[in-house]
């Protein structure tokens, strides 16, 4: 009995440490969209557009990277820290959830696989489920 509250308590610990928002953790917020206007359209076999916006006052340029906008076209963009920006829509917005269930659901499965290992190991042997019938001769 024993056994089992220690495997629940761990699970539920590993739930809780992978759950908790990654802010708490330390990771840095994801990058927030910027409507951006269109200056230069550039079609998609030859080059990139180019966007202009307002960065707390003055005006800044950067290559789209992405093509087919038209010129005066409003899109909204985040910075990715060089002379590029991308489109908003292609960048993840949230925590990486799919990588923590992943990690949960691994831990959850290794816990069950031990705890079946310790029933294998100590469980008391017992009759086998079908008792021989009597022989007939």
């Amino acid at each position: 009995m024993f056994i089992l509250l220690v495997v629940g308590l761990v699970g539920i610990g590993v739930a809780i440490a992978l759950l908790v928002p990654a802010g708490v953790l330390g990771a840095a917020d994801p990058p927030r969209p910027v409507a951006a206007t269109v200056v230069e359209t550039g079609s998609c076999g030859q080059g990139m557009d180019t966007v202009e916006w307002d960065a707390g006052g003055e005006k800044k340029q950067a290559t789209l990277d992405g093509c087919g906008h038209r010129k005066g076209e409003t899109v909204e963009i985040v910075t990715t820290g060089s002379g590029m920006v991308s489109s908003a829509a292609s960048v993840p917005s949230g925590p990486p959830v799919s990588s923590r269930l992943t990690a949960l659901l691994l831990c959850m499965a290794a816990l069950a696989g031990g705890f079946y290992a310790f029933l294998f190991r100590y469980a008391p042997l017992r009759a086998p489920a079908v008792m021989p019938g009597p022989r007939r001769g």
